[in-house]
C-alpha cells in the first residue's frame, strides 16, 4: 500500500544516514542563472512531479527485483527538496524528489550481510555505480545512468528502508504538496509509525 512517511518520523535512522543518503544522489546544477560557485547550468527542461515518481517507484521495483525471496513492503509518500547553490546559498529553480519504501519482511541482523551483498551484485550487474557501502552502520548506496540514486539503509529498530531520488528534475513548488493530497501514515498501536517488520520469513527472519 502506498501511504504517507514523513521523513521527521522515521524510527531508528540517524539524522547522518539520512545526510549521507542525500549526498549520494549526487546532484548538482544551477538555478535560473549561474551564480557564484555554481558548476553545471540550470537543467534545460523540468518533469512533473508526477512524471518524477512514476521513475522513482520503477527504480525502487528494479532495485527489489534481485532480491529473492521477496521482500515485503509499503511505499511512502514521495517529497521534494529544493535545491540551492553558490555562496549565496540561492535556489537552483527546481527541486529533486525522493520515495521511501518501508520493508515490512523481518530481516535478522544475521542475515544483513546476505542482503547487502545480493543487493550490490544485482545493483552492479543493473548497471548501477556502487557510490559508498558500510558494513558497520549498514547502508548501501548507488547511482543510476540517469542520474538518480538509490539507497539501502538499515535503522536500528530493526527497519530497513529502500530509498530513491532524482527521476529527474520537477519545479520549485512552496504554497503546495507537489504529489497532491498525502494519504495517511500507516500506525502502530502506540501511534508510532509502522515501519518495524512484522512479516516472517523463514529464510530472511531467522
Amino acid at each position: 500500500m502506498n501511504m504517507a512517511t514523513p521523513t521527521a518520523r522515521r524510527l531508528g535512522l540517524t539524522a547522518a544516514t539520512l545526510a549521507l543518503a542525500l549526498t549520494a544522489c549526487g546532484h548538482t546544477g544551477a538555478g535560473a542563472g549561474v551564480g557564484v560557485g555554481d558548476e553545471h547550468p540550470a537543467p534545460e527542461s523540468l518533469t512533473t512531479p508526477e512524471q518524477a515518481v512514476q521513475k522513482l517507484d520503477a527504480l525502487l521495483d528494479e532495485a527489489l527485483s534481485g532480491i529473492q525471496p521477496p521482500l515485503r513492503h509499503w511505499d511512502g509518500w514521495p517529497r521534494s527538496t529544493e535545491q540551492s547553490g553558490g555562496i549565496d546559498d540561492h535556489s537552483k529553480g527546481y527541486a529533486i524528489a525522493t520515495r521511501d519504501r518501508h520493508i515490512m519482511t523481518k530481516v535478522s541482523k544475521a542475515k544483513y550481510t546476505a542482503l547487502m551483498d545480493m543487493a550490490e551484485r544485482d545493483w552492479k550487474a543493473k548497471g548501477y555505480k556502487i557510490t559508498s557501502v558500510n558494513p558497520n552502520q549498514p547502508a548501501l548506496f548507488a547511482a543510476t545512468g540517469d542520474g538518480s540514486s538509490v539507497a539501502m539503509l538499515f535503522g536500528a529498530a530493526g527497519n530497513i528502508t529502500l530509498q530513491a531520488s532524482g527521476g529527474g528534475h520537477i519545479p520549485v513548488i512552496r504554497d503546495r504538496d507537489p504529489f497532491g493530497t498525502p494519504t495517511p501514515d500507516p500506525v502502530m498501536a502506540n501511534g508510532n509509525l509502522d515501519v518495524i517488520p512484522t512479516d516472517d520469513d523463514p529464510f530472511w527472519s531467522h
